[in-house]
């Protein structure tokens, strides 16, 4: 690298004439009077990419410039900045034309981001801010150096057996006796599913085991919260589940996914077309796309074609490989169109993160009523289906002498009716192959019924089954519990608990108002 401090102080920096635009409007937005200080937060907000911006080409129309020692200050400002993009991309040799062309591809893309922000965040200042604000507090979310990314790559894993109780009191009702759920011993499954009624105490009952759990091992948890109470509410109530896991609270669209949730393993044509067959059997569940077979390979061609030549790949680079392709084969629009529409409306995701550094800290993934149907649920397909090809590409966990297997991850999915019944792939695969990767899965559900649209054993796979009041049909509740398994019966605060090696359910006293 030949990078000289007075050169680049005194050097011109500029980015493309649309941008230089933008760039003077958010001086208008925010009351800035300097062209820099836009500039500024541009860059930073690009910084916080993982992914490196497109360049601009040197045929475009050029806005005007800003003098190096005023875009960056001088002295330690100046070379911090200087770090700041150099780090962003260490592989590169940089001279000051390299640095100058760097800035402005930054610069550009930061605009674009922040214009996004702007638009989320209804043109309001202290909105924009918060969110400002929340993207700089991910961490990992800059270039990291690459024994960095080595390091956070190898994703921790619990070790010892991990027992916890089924609810805050957790004892037989007949006899009193202590009841405790061993996730990873063997023969065990660290799977979960409980259901009940409104107000019978699953999510409850599913928090505590979370807590207890914590307390054991500092697992990170992927929760998606569709009823808006696991994290701490607006009035302070809530489960509060991010301070126990020191968690991240997104809420797509207003706050993206900062995840690169179509990342490559490699580019070679086997990985290609298994992500973009992953990509359309996600895509095929969203309500109203109903693909037919030439739908679903016009969405397995253009979800090919996004993700050879863009990198990352994003929704919106598949949206307009699909209208290519509809174009080119004479296809009037349809659902799929529809569908791919809806979900690129706003930006439900931003690559900023990789899937390693993603899956290595705790999110609870806010996905309220008044978010369209569509964007919740390419949302959990997409994400569920990056944390499988996660999970598979990690070696299985060591097993220790007691049995032991280690953990690496929970998923939670409250309100998991919302895509039982579906056949979502990446959640079968979840549930039946990632025991031995550290994967464990939570589902929180209102009924037996919910899941008699999946594989007969999908609940074999449970290590822990919990049924809560409710005024599921006798069949169904038998079905998973076994027969006198009565769920209405069921006093407050009690459920029928059956473990993996348990001959029969039994009543247990999860809960209690008092």
């Amino acid at each position: 690298m030949t990078l000289s401090i007075v050169e680049v102080a005194g050097a011109n920096f500029r980015t493309d004439e649309a941008s230089d635009e933008l760039n003077s409007e958010f001086m208008k937005r925010l009351g800035m009077k300097k062209r820099y200080l836009p500039a500024r937060l541009a860059l930073s907000r690009s910084l916080g990419v993982a992914s490196p911006p497109e360049p601009i080409s040197s045929e475009s129309d050029w806005g005007k410039t800003i003098k190096g020692d005023t875009f960056f200050g001088t002295g330690g400002d100046l070379i911090s900045w200087i770090a700041l993009i150099v780090q962003h991309r260490p592989e590169q040799d940089y001279d000051l034309r390299a640095l100058v062309a760097a800035v402005a591809a930054h610069w550009r893309r930061g605009l674009t981001l922040l214009d996004s922000d702007w638009k989320q965040s209804s043109e309001d200042i202290s909105k924009f801010v918060r969110t400002l604000v929340e993207h700089a507090e991910l961490p990992f979310s800059g270039r990291m150096r690459l024994h960095d990314r080595q390091h956070r790559s190898k994703a921790f894993a619990s070790s010892g057996l991990l027992s916890v109780p089924v609810g805050e009191i957790s004892t037989e009702a007949s006899t009193g006796a202590e009841i405790e759920w061993v996730l990873n011993g063997a023969g065990c499954s660290p799977h979960s599913a409980l259901m009940g009624g409104v107000g019978s105490g699953k999510t409850r009952t599913a928090v505590s085991i979370l807590r207890a759990l914590r307390k054991a091992a500092p697992l990170p948890v992927i929760a998606f919260d569709f009823k808006g109470d696991l994290a701490t509410d607006e009035s302070g109530g809530g489960y509060h589940l991010e301070q126990l896991f020191d968690a991240t609270v997104i809420e797509p669209p207003r706050m993206p996914v900062p995840l690169d949730v179509l990342a490559l393993r490699s580019r070679d044509d086997i990985d290609l077309s298994q992500s973009a067959s992953r990509f359309r059997e996600s895509f095929s569940r969203l309500k109203g796309a109903r693909l037919g077979d030439k739908q679903r390979d016009a969405v397995y061609e253009a979800a090919s074609r996004a993700l050879r030549s863009s990198t990352p790949c994003e929704l919106d680079d598949f949206q307009t490989e699909l209208m290519n392709v509809y174009a080119e084969r004479e296809m009037k629009e349809d659902g799929a169109i529809a569908a791919a529409r809806e979900v690129c409306r706003f930006p439900l995701f931003t690559p900023e993160l990789s899937p390693e550094e993603f899956f290595t800290r705790s999110w609870i993934i806010k996905l309220p009523p008044h978010v369209v149907e569509e964007s919740r649920s390419i949302v959990v397909n997409l994400v569920l289906d990056a944390l499988d090809q996660y999970l598979n590409s990690l070696p299985d966990t060591t097993v220790a002498e007691d049995g032991s297997r280690g953990m690496r991850i929970i998923a939670m999915i409250d309100e998991a009716h919302r895509i039982l019944g579906s056949r979502l792939p990446s959640l079968s695969n979840l549930v039946r192959m990632s025991r031995s990767k550290g994967g464990a899965v939570m589902l929180i559900s209102q009924s037996p019924d919910d899941f008699s649209g999946e594989e007969d054993d999908f609940l074999s796979e449970m290590g822990l089954v919990a049924a809560f009041s409710t005024n599921a049909p006798s069949k169904a509740a038998a079905r998973i519990l076994g027969r006198g398994a009565n769920l209405a019966t069921l006093s407050t605060g009690q459920a029928y608990v059956k473990r993996r090696n348990d001959n029969a359910a039994r009543k247990v006293q999860s809960w209690s108002a008092k």
